[in-house]
């Protein structure tokens, strides 16, 4: 049993290594830049990938930016001078392409991490960070082949990834420490 934890684990680090090294850098950079000069940071995502952004926007808090999870109840609207971070694997969710669709209308910058950049979401985008892997639940079998794992799991680790790796590069940025993080750290748990 244990060798097949070793294979298994071998074959995640490897398919998150082909991943994460498709990933064109200057693209972070940009989006890196576009969330620095944002006077706020909105995220959304469906599912999984929400819950990733909602852990990235703890983040963001913890460095001292002022973050804000779409959909919930404490979110204020959203400005021209605010940034939109959106992560759809197929670029087409719908509740997440009609959040994007009135970010734009309010000509806040839209931010997308995607599988699929010629999607609505990655077209309405002036930020798109590319991620290869598989798509949506029904991927094809091009996109299966990318991946041994089920469904958007691929995807969904290589965002987390990406998210943790821009709070490194904030960190860095910004002269901060992980103690200087953990100022802000909510203290009612």
């Amino acid at each position: 049993m244990s060798a097949q934890f070793d294979e298994t684990y071998q074959l995640i680090l490897n398919e998150l290594r082909v991943s994460l090294t498709a990933i064109d850098s200057p693209k972070v950079v940009e989006l890196l830049a576009a969330i620095t000069r944002s006077r706020r940071i909105f995220v959304v995502g469906a599912g999984r990938m929400g819950i990733l952004l909602s852990t990235f926007a703890m983040r963001l808090n913890h460095l001292g930016f002022t973050s804000h999870v779409v959909g919930s109840v404490t979110c204020p609207p959203i400005s021209s001078e605010d940034i939109l971070l959106v992560a759809s694997s197929s670029g087409e969710t719908a509740t997440v392409r009609e959040v994007v669709i009135k970010a734009a209308r309010e000509k806040a910058t839209v931010a997308a991490v995607t599988a699929v950049p010629n999607s609505t979401i990655g077209r309405l985008a002036s930020q798109n960070v590319f991620l290869r892997a598989p798509s949506s639940l029904n991927s094809s079998e091009n996109e299966t082949r990318m991946s041994k794992q089920p469904m958007k799991t691929l995807f969904e680790q290589t965002l987390f990834v990406l998210l943790e790796c821009i709070v490194l590069m904030l960190l860095d940025q910004t002269g901060q420490t992980a103690v200087d993080m953990s100022r802000r750290h909510g203290n009612l748990e």
